[in-house]
């Protein structure tokens, strides 16, 4: 099942790095808990449920243009899926384009994802994952 849990995840990254945002929906969980930093809070956002996930990624989206998220390294961590990758963006506002390191860790439970974790911090995904290099 892990590697099936890659694949997935390994899909709707190359659906992320086309900016379609709106797929993979079938695979989180109703209770699904993500947890995103956020460079001017101080402590990780927490969104839960479909619904408040929905919520968040409309509001973060409203703030770019051509935001993608673009996965390089994909590890299978039991029930856990790591994914070392990127974001890139322009402000909506700005006009500045930006990209920089932000990393995923994926958690499933029967199929569903049930944790989503984004951080900039590889080491402290790779934690999240229960892997370290």
């Amino acid at each position: 099942m892990s590697e099936e849990n890659v694949e997935r995840v390994r899909r709707l990254c190359r659906d992320w790095e086309q900016g379609n945002f709106a797929t993979g929906l079938e695979l989180y969980d109703p209770e699904i808990r993500l947890e995103s930093f956020m460079p001017d809070a101080a402590e990780p956002v927490v969104a839960e449920g479909r619904e408040g996930i929905g919520r968040f990624m409309r509001e973060f989206l409203a703030s770019w243009r051509n935001y993608r998220y673009i996965g390089d390294d994909f590890r299978d961590a039991g029930d856990k899926v790591f994914v070392g990758g990127r974001q890139a963006a322009t402000g909506r506002q700005s006009g500045v384009e930006v990209e920089h390191e932000m990393h995923t860790v994926w958690t499933f439970r029967g199929g569903r994802v049930i944790g989503l974790k984004f951080t900039p911090y590889r080491e402290e995904a790779l934690e999240a994952a229960g892997l370290s290099e």
